[in-house]
């Protein structure tokens, strides 16, 4: 299958969910739909293709309802002060004074967001009783003036539907744990463990975030920073950090045959997917890094763009409603998507910048990136960086360095202090440059701006976006480059 009959099969799949999204087509009408526009193009040419693209279109929104659920059994008590009994669905959040985690109620599918006081902590799988008054969540403002964000729907995403803030909570002894969860959540806090007893804060929070994607334990400071120097995204997992961690583990056991050292780093990501939460952000990538494994087992070029796709289509199976309620999600999309599509348009156009170092690919990248999620920022941020470029040149090169560190460092740990603490203190130079170029830049008062757009604009620039690109593209197509 070509390049462009691929792209437009999984595409189909992707908008029958976007459009299940808003229009409710239960499947009666989804078929009813496919059999008619099957027979309007069943003798036209490509009619093969348009048959695929329109039944992987139903597949997507059949799928989206099939995700649905209209029994909800807690909603009459919504406003009432209850008392309900379940257990912990996923690891708790620790934030600032307070813990947050999912609670699953033994008497209903839809899961509750619990906010309580810092301690006692509470576990994984622990069975609790809860008093508390039962709420909905709801929507706020993006920021001031902005677009609403649908936290109610963002949550619906992961099943939950419900909130309670500060209840009285009761340890009723058992445990509901998945084994295999647990222990990788034994494994991680074991890991970043060592890291905290061989690195100083907040450099050992910095490479949980790094490595991880756990950037709550920073302080609010140093994230706010952060954001304003336009570098939240290296505290965001990516199929490039991914790939970084499961080679490092093939580089360990390269004195195994290929095949071996292949399947251990595939073992790898899996296991380190699962270890950080399988977040929807985690599990794009997760998917990519294996792509590079398997490709690179079968001696075959990696194509980025149909890995992305694949990812896409595994994740959207198996949880529709990410495409358009999880930002996490989009942004990865499309800075992935500016990688493969943009970054070839602007490096050719830096042929005046130096190869040394990376730092024409370095600055092609990060100008791609920037430009392409800029107008979607702006709509649901409504704020720039102004210093993106300059942060991003300083410190770019220096995070596949510090993930590799940090990753040694918490590894070694396990087996000795004394052969760890060489590679943290190395990690630990390069997370404080890092540190200092962050703070630098994120405090200078004029660092970042608030600038909003209204969606109309937003859907005309990517369509110009979409026309720039399509026309470099078929000026420099050649058929050597068509595979």
């Amino acid at each position: 299958m070509d390049n462009r009959a691929f792209y437009s099969v999984f595409l189909s799949f992707f908008a029958g969910v976007f459009v299940a999204s808003y229009i409710h087509i239960g499947a009666t009408f989804a078929f009813i739909v496919f059999i008619a526009v099957a027979c309007l193009l069943v003798k036209r040419n490509h009619s093969v293709l348009y048959f695929i693209c329109l039944i992987f279109f139903c597949l997507g929104a059949y799928r989206l309802e099939i995700s649905k659920t209209d029994f909800h059994n807690l909603d009459d008590s919504v406003g009432q002060v209850i008392t309900i009994e379940g257990f912990i669905s996923q690891e708790p959040e620790a934030k600032d004074t307070t813990q947050r985690f999912f609670f699953k109620p033994d008497s209903s599918a839809d899961k509750i967001i619990v906010s309580a006081s810092l301690y006692p902590k509470y576990e994984y799988g622990e069975t609790l009783k809860i008093t508390g008054a039962l709420k909905f969540p709801e929507n706020f403002e993006s920021y001031p003036g902005g677009p609403e964000f649908d936290y109610i729907s963002y949550l619906s995403k992961d099943d939950v539907r419900y909130v309670i803030n500060r209840p009285s909570i009761s340890k009723l002894g058992g445990n509901r744990e998945n084994f295999m969860v647990s222990l990788l959540i034994k494994i991680k806090r074991a890991f970043m463990g060592n890291i905290e007893r061989l690195m100083p804060e907040p450099h050992s929070s910095l490479v949980a975030g790094i490595l991880l994607g756990e950037k709550s334990a920073l302080p609010m400071n140093l994230r706010d920073d952060f954001r304003r120097s336009g570098l939240t995204h290296i505290l965001v997992l990516s199929g490039s950090n991914v790939t970084i961690v499961a080679e490092s583990l093939m580089n360990i056991f390269s004195f195994l045959p290929r095949a071996a050292a292949h399947s251990l780093g595939a073992l790898s990501i899996i296991l380190f997917a699962l270890m950080t939460g399988a977040g929807a952000t985690t599990v794009r990538a997760s998917i990519m890094a294996l792509i590079v494994i398997m490709s690179r087992r079968a001696g075959r070029n990696y194509n980025v763009s149909r890995a992305l796709m694949l990812a896409g289509l595994l994740m959207l199976i198996q949880n529709p409603r990410i495409l358009v309620f999880d930002i996490g999600f989009q942004l990865s999309f499309l800075a992935t998507l500016a990688l493969v599509y943009v970054s070839p348009i602007i490096i050719e156009k830096l042929s005046f910048v130096t190869e040394k170092f990376q730092i024409r690919q370095i600055l092609s990248t990060t100008i791609a990136t920037q430009i392409f999620i800029l107008p979607f920022m702006l709509y649901k941020m409504g704020e720039v960086s102004i210093v993106s470029l300059i942060t991003n040149l300083l410190v770019l090169p220096l995070v596949p360095w510090s993930m590799f560190a940090g990753f040694m460092t918490g590894l070694l740990g396990f087996f000795s202090t004394y052969i760890a603490l060489p590679i943290a203190w190395i990690t630990d130079i390069i997370l404080s440059w890092m540190i200092f170029v962050v703070s630098i830049f994120g405090e200078l008062s004029f660092a970042a701006m608030r600038l909003s757009i209204k969606w109309p604009l937003l859907i005309f620039i990517y369509i110009l976006y979409v026309l720039v690109i399509w026309r470099w593209h078929r000026k420099n197509f050649s058929p050597q480059s068509a595979n």
